[in-house]
């Protein structure tokens, strides 16, 4: 445990005044490579966070955004249970620095709500006949795997007891195959609708439901477009 009887009182007087983003703060062990290491780990929900709203923006596809909805439900849910438990940090890190309560643990909960959800993606919407086993297999298994660490990295540098990763990890499962659901069964059958509709027309709403293979799909069309273009300048010319 850190001793902080040694603070001069004009840092003690800084953090009373100031109060950093925890959002995007992490503490690590000055010296301590692996510790360092961790901390970098530990933001990849950020990462994620961040490519999913890009991605929500540039595809604007029905399935992309029902995810990014699903991803902002979990952490509200994630925040109000923490408000509600008010269960405490390892007593490593000054409350005056990390402020937010320890259980459950928003990225184990923001990961597995991840990997639950596109496990049961892959395995209902990913055609063994579009998309090969091991490229499946591959993906839920990179996934498990940055999970795993990333809820490991959050023990190591003592922000979380097992037992909160544990709990965090449990939610995100439940709340991940919950949406999943309610995407797969309940609202992916009107998203035509939604994308035909006046609004859906006007902000360029895609719906990928009944393409088999997103990837292959976007190739050919890419390429026919490329290739018709070169056709009329070739006519004009």
């Amino acid at each position: 445990m850190a001793i902080y009887s040694n603070v001069s009182m004009d840092v003690m007087q800084y953090l009373k005044d100031w109060k950093p983003l925890e959002m995007f703060l992490v503490l690590y062990k000055r010296g301590d490579r692996f510790s360092r290491l961790s901390a970098w780990v530990s933001q990849i929900p950020l990462v994620v966070a961040f490519s999913v709203s890009c991605l929500m923006f540039i595809r604007r596809d029905m399935h992309t955004i029902c995810y990014a909805i699903g991803m902002l439900i979990n952490e509200l849910i994630c925040r109000n249970i923490k408000d509600f438990i008010q269960g405490s940090r390892p007593p490593t890190h000054p409350k005056s620095l990390v402020e937010s309560h320890g259980m459950p643990s928003n990225h184990a909960q923001f990961m597995f709500f991840m990997l639950t959800y596109f496990t049961l993606f892959v395995y209902f919407r990913l055609s063994p006949r579009h998309y090969p086993s091991y490229i499946r297999y591959f993906f839920v298994i990179f996934l498990a795997s940055v999970s795993i660490v990333t809820c490991f990295t959050r023990i190591h540098l003592e922000y979380h007891y097992f037992g909160q990763i544990s709990v965090g990890a449990l939610l995100g499962a439940i709340l991940g195959s919950t949406w999943f659901y309610i995407v797969h069964v309940l609202l992916t059958p009107h998203f035509p609708w939604i994308v035909e509709s006046k609004i859906g027309r006007a902000l360029m709403l895609q719906d990928f439901t009944h393409i088999p293979n997103v990837f292959t799909f976007e190739y050919n069309a890419a390429r026919s477009h490329r290739t018709r273009s070169r056709r009329k300048a070739g006519c004009s010319d």
